[in-house]
């Protein structure tokens, strides 16, 4: 049976079902995302079945999606078990307690955006970010009664900032290959959208933090939490060592794995310094159940039982299941589709844009993939700045404002289970991820009103075409 290519139409009627199954399972009946998406996944095999796909190839395209998803599933895992041995050695009271005794609550979800931002610049991984201080930041957030999901909203919008503009993020140099443009020029243009919606993230949060009530109550709780974690508990800047290698590696741009493995074994080693005539089998099982705290305190408890490897099944089956699902939709093309039938519109600046921001997101939504979500619009609407007379780096900011940014609000793609398992919150953090929201809104309103949008000059499309020719993938 001759394969069919699906239509603009179909593709699109498809899509707006597969958001309306998991926005109203999600949304309103408040579920897990993993079988709304089996659901879609069924879905779209059976439109791909109609269009004369065999089952076999559709299950090859569910391999292969899931293939890219192994090393964050590594990742996830070292995290969770890095975590389990940071609890038993006392590394996360160490920072909830003096993060308690430094930070003030009124300013800081403030501090909380700014401190993640400059980890995740120095480190180039947002993710490396949150995993660190972001987990330290959630335990000094539970102890001043600050809300999680708004916390980890903040530190979600700091890591973003930093990955985005950082030179050794994978994400900025991929944009930048992607549109064929110098690295240091693609960071400079950024800055006109990123640094714009970093002000007003700010704002915001010194908003919520000045009118937020913090009542005597809520002090004394600070300072009987602190008492219980200096009492019940080494705390010791050695404890500090395989988080901060963690960062120093990712700086030093080491992979995430053998980061991750190497600040797991100076945890181990520091946790027999720190927990006196702690057995080899304790750190074991703490390392794949996690830590189960029992003070007598209940918001230490709740703060401290956390951790292991168990904790991330959760984020790892679902990066199984939406992997699965993407690579149904990537092989049948259903992406594709769409965005060529978005091209009929792109006759103006703004509207090149708005599809390039457009496309981004429903990529993210529907594939949860973000490199696929900056190298697909990438190459599909290239031709199109070109005729709006765009210079590539107005493309290559847009794919970041978009596809880079817009990824941790999808709860079901990579980013986004890392982030609910890492921070240990549900969906709740994404209202909260402000900086997500305000730089594609950004980015389309400078679309349509030609603010800092840079033209193609002549001597622009001399240079462009050498690079193409000369290189084929632009700068790394």
């Amino acid at each position: 049976m001759e394969k069919s290519r699906p239509s603009f139409l179909m593709s699109s009627l498809v899509i707006l079902l597969i958001m309306a199954i998991l926005g109203v399972s999600i949304l309103i009946y408040g579920t897990a995302p993993h079988i709304p998406i089996v659901i879609a996944a069924i879905i779209v095999t059976l439109y791909g079945l109609k269009l004369g796909y065999r089952w076999k190839e559709l299950e090859s395209a569910m391999t292969r999606g899931v293939s890219y998803g192994v090393p964050a599933i590594i990742i996830l895992s070292l995290i969770g078990i890095n975590v389990g041995v940071w609890v038993l050695n006392g590394t996360v009271q160490t920072i909830t307690y003096y993060g308690l005794e430094v930070l003030s609550p009124s300013f800081f979800l403030v501090s909380a955006v700014i401190v993640t931002a400059v980890v995740a610049t120095m480190t180039g991984s947002s993710w490396s970010a949150i995993s660190t201080i972001g987990i330290a930041l959630m335990g000094v957030a539970y102890g001043m009664s600050i809300s999680p999901a708004i916390t980890a909203g903040a530190i979600v919008s700091g890591a973003m900032f930093g990955d985005k503009m950082s030179p050794l993020s994978d994400t900025t140099n991929l944009a930048a290959a992607t549109a064929k443009v110098d690295i240091f020029q693609h960071i400079r243009h950024m800055m006109w959208t990123t640094i714009p919606s970093l002000f007003l993230t700010l704002m915001i949060f010194t908003a919520i933090g000045l009118f937020s009530a913090h009542s005597s109550a809520d002090l004394s709780k600070v300072e009987a939490m602190m008492n219980t974690l200096n009492s019940e508990f080494m705390l010791s800047p050695v404890t500090l060592i395989s988080p901060l290698l963690i960062i120093i590696l990712a700086f030093r741009k080491v992979s995430p794995i053998p980061s991750l493995i190497i600040g797991l074994v100076a945890a181990v080693l520091t946790t027999f310094y720190t927990v006196p005539g702690v057995s080899f089998g304790k750190i074991v099982n703490t390392a794949h159940f996690g830590y189960t705290a029992d003070t007598g305190v209940e918001s230490i408890d709740n703060l401290l039982s956390l951790g292991g490897l168990d904790s991330m099944l959760f984020g790892v089956s679902l990066i199984l299941i939406a992997l699965s699902f993407g690579g149904i939709i990537r092989e049948i093309g259903i992406a594709h589709a769409i965005i060529e039938g978005l091209k009929r519109f792109l006759q103006s600046r703004g509207n090149v844009i708005t599809s390039t921001v457009l496309s981004c997101l429903g990529i993210n939504v529907v594939i949860g993939e973000q490199y696929l979500s900056i190298i697909l619009p990438g190459q599909m609407l290239e031709e199109s700045y070109e005729q709006t007379n765009l210079h590539p780096k107005n493309m290559s900011r847009t794919l970041e404002d978009a596809g880079t940014l817009i990824h941790p609000l999808i709860p079901w793609g990579v980013t986004g289970a890392f982030i609910m398992t890492t921070l240990n919150v549900g969906v709740g953090y994404i209202p909260f991820s402000f900086l997500c929201f305000i730089c594609p809104m950004i980015a389309v309103i400078y679309g349509y009103t030609g603010f800092t949008l840079t033209p193609l000059a002549k001597q622009d499309v001399v240079e462009f075409e050498e690079q193409r020719v000369s290189s084929g993938t632009g700068n790394q």
